[in-house]
């Protein structure tokens, strides 16, 4: 019996290890973040405008409101 073992761990091929994850969609995420980061302070300054500079362009503070409060996956529930 041979005590060369080395020939068992040179054997490192992606077969024995599966396919390496695809990691190409990574960097959308701090682009999703700063997305989310701009219209937050979109929202705020349209919030910031009074009821009649809102009217001129035909929003509501409510319409906002939801807006705003809207995740990024759907609108999310108050309970």
């Amino acid at each position: 019996m041979s005590c060369n073992s080395a020939i068992g761990l040179a054997d490192r091929s992606g077969a024995a290890f599966g396919p390496s994850p695809n990691l190409k969609w990574l960097w959308k995420i701090p682009l999703a973040i700063l997305n989310g980061l701009e219209r937050r302070r979109q929202y705020n300054e349209l919030l910031e405008l009074d009821d009649r500079m809102l009217a001129d362009i035909g929003v509501s503070r409510t319409t906002i409101a939801v807006a705003r409060n809207s995740s990024f996956f759907g609108s999310r529930d108050s309970r």
